[in-house]
């Protein structure tokens, strides 16, 4: 698979440091793969408002990793899906702010926004 800059077209909107979290404390039972499409959730925000932003896992250069298992304990490069929310994200996401990955309720990995890359290029209204 492609990575998603080149699937989308957009560039990433923003990058995040995540950390698993381990199934003993209610996260995966199976390793995650690069380009899982996990969903985006707010600390703080109520766990049924998620939103699709997908995380693209990268190396310490800043490379994705290939298809396959990713580190529990690595960056991502984030992808807002949802263009008619883009706006709303673009007001949130902030050095700092802190998230999850989620599938359907289940909270994956905890996450920090660590630097805003291109979501203010990428406004669509």
């Amino acid at each position: 698979m492609d990575n998603y800059e080149k699937l989308s077209g957009l560039k990433p909107d923003f990058l995040v440091s995540y950390k698993l979290i381990p199934a003993s404390e209610g996260g995966r039972k199976t390793p995650p793969f690069q380009h899982i499409r996990w969903d985006w959730l707010y600390d703080g925000d109520d766990p049924a408002i998620v939103s699709m932003i997908h995380p693209e896992a990268i190396d310490e250069k800043g490379e994705p990793f290939p298809e396959g298992p990713i580190p529990d304990n690595a960056y991502a490069l984030m992808f807002i899906l949802d263009t008619g929310r883009r706006g709303i994200h673009a007001t949130r996401i902030k050095e700092g702010v802190k998230g999850f990955f989620v599938e359907g309720s289940r909270k994956v990995a905890t996450c920090t926004a660590i630097k805003v890359l291109s979501i203010h290029e990428n406004l669509t209204y």
